[in-house]
């Protein structure tokens, strides 16, 4: 199960805490929003634009506008995001 809270979301920047268990894997993903993930915990493996990188604790990935991206949870974790523009879809 899938945990969002938004922890901010200021002018053009959205920051977002999302705590996932482990062997879960998120569907294919694509916004318009830039992302700067950091991983604050575990270790998860992220497929951008058909390319697998694992990230630990401490670690950071970015995501390009419109990229293709998905992340499957090797060790349970908690993620911090950031996206410009804010990301309206999460603010529900």
């Amino acid at each position: 199960m899938v945990k969002r809270t938004v922890l901010s979301s200021s002018g053009s920047l959205m920051m977002v805490k999302v705590e996932l268990p482990k062997d879960f894997q998120g569907d294919i993903d694509r916004h318009p929003e830039e992302q700067l993930s950091y991983l604050e915990k575990g270790i998860v493996e992220f497929e951008l634009s058909g390319e697998k990188r694992i990230i630990g604790q401490g670690e950071t990935l970015y995501i390009p506008s419109n990229e293709i991206h998905r992340v499957k949870v090797i060790e349970e974790c908690v993620i911090i995001d950031i996206f410009t523009p804010v990301r309206k879809d999460l603010l529900q």
